[in-house]
């Protein structure tokens, strides 16, 4: 037992003593270092879970103070709304609150002139809209 408790001692205190010396040779770092590459996003951001009644119309109204600026909405979410006109509870879409004013002009300028709306149905005007925008 005696032989166990010298043998703990001894490696204890050759694990304290390199400790110690390992220690004593620590030097400051100086400089600046990139760890990743990755770009942080600086553009603002929401999740709004779709509710029953909201519209891309009404979202608009609320987040932009224009309804004229769905598109925008509709453009940053084509890969979770088909049909612009039919948006369902339980949906969870971006939405930006830095639009640029480019895109705000391109938005009500398709908002205005897109003519029939059809639930179901992702229309001819949207398709061009989309391409045209990305």
């Amino acid at each position: 037992m005696s032989t166990k408790k010298n043998s703990f001692k001894i490696f204890s205190i050759i694990c304290l003593l390199t400790l110690v010396a390992c220690s004593s040779h620590v030097a400051e770092i100086s400089g600046t270092s990139k760890f990743s590459s990755i770009q942080v996003d600086k553009t603002k951001y929401i999740y709004h879970n779709v509710k029953f009644g909201d519209t891309l119309w009404s979202l608009s109204q609320k987040y932009y103070s224009n309804p004229y600026y769905w598109p925008n909405i509709f453009k940053n979410n084509a890969d979770r709304i088909y049909d612009a006109d039919l948006i369902l509870p339980g949906q969870s879409i971006i939405i930006y609150s830095n639009i640029s004013l480019d895109s705000k002009r391109k938005a009500e300028s398709h908002a205005r002139s897109r003519g029939l709306w059809v639930v179901g149905y992702r229309e001819e005007l949207d398709i061009k809209f989309l391409e045209i925008n990305q």
